[in-house]
């Protein structure tokens, strides 16, 4: 396997990006129909840091190099979102 970095790059770009497009696309999606089931907004970026909350937690009970690539998969697929740093984050009461 090559570094993780690279691994999570091939994957990102390569067969996710043919299978789901553009992550933008499939990240409205899901934070379409997270919103209905919270009951608030929910953003794409606010979509990938919760895959990566959810890596974290897969992680610390079987610790795994996919995990990893998971992680630094999401971390791209959130840059590749664009600029959103200006939306706050909604909390949930």
């Amino acid at each position: 396997m090559d570094s993780i970095l690279k691994e999570a790059d091939k994957i990102v770009n390569g067969p996710r990006q043919d299978n789901y497009g553009h992550p933008s696309i499939n990240f409205k999606r899901i934070a379409s129909i997270w919103s209905v089931i919270l009951g608030c907004e929910v953003t794409e970026r606010q979509v990938g840091w919760m895959m990566v909350g959810l890596k974290m937690a897969r992680d610390i009970q079987v610790p795994t190099v996919d995990n990893l690539v998971d992680t630094a998969g999401y971390a791209e697929t959130i840059h590749k979102l664009g600029d959103n740093s200006t939306r706050r984050i909604v909390k949930i009461k």
